[in-house]
């Protein structure tokens, strides 16, 4: 977590949070110390006030940099959806289509650096190519396994 947001890949980011707060992972008991790392991370990430803080980092944030996509896309949804595309019947709404340059835009100035990774064949092949994953029933097996349901145990 600490290596993504140090190379501003906070599409990654939140993928790894996400994955972290799903339910099979979540039931699982965690030591203390790793469920307060685990906060800290989310408040970057904390959807309260449309992302503000997700929202602000990224305004700081100097590429390279691979944004949320997710945030981008709600963005451009609530844009279109939420404006119509005349003022009247012969006008365009040249505000809409304004706000929706300004997404983009913004996005855009990420590209301007690249990052400089080597591709590294045995990494790429420990992720089979993302080609074999777990389905969430699963996931949920492997998690009553390490946990049956109704079992509670200590944090440490």
């Amino acid at each position: 977590m600490k290596h993504l947001r140090k190379m501003n890949n906070f599409n990654s980011y939140l993928a790894l949070l996400s994955a972290l707060d799903s339910a099979p992972i979540r039931r699982l008991e965690w030591q203390k110390h790793i469920t307060d790392g685990l906060k800290e991370y989310c408040a970057l990430i904390d959807s309260s006030s449309s992302f503000r803080a997700y929202r602000q980092a990224l305004a700081e944030t100097q590429p390279p940099c691979i944004p949320y996509i997710g945030l981008v896309l709600q963005d451009l949804t609530f844009v279109h959806i939420g404006n119509n595309d005349y003022i009247s019947e012969d006008i365009i709404n040249f505000s809409k289509r304004w706000q929706q340059f300004n997404i983009v835009e913004n996005m855009k100035r990420f590209k301007k650096v690249m990052y400089n990774f080597k591709s590294h064949e045995r990494i790429i092949a420990f992720f089979s190519n993302f080609d074999e994953f777990l389905c969430e029933e699963a996931m949920w097996q492997i998690s009553e396994s390490i946990k049956p349901r109704g079992k509670r145990t200590n944090q440490k």
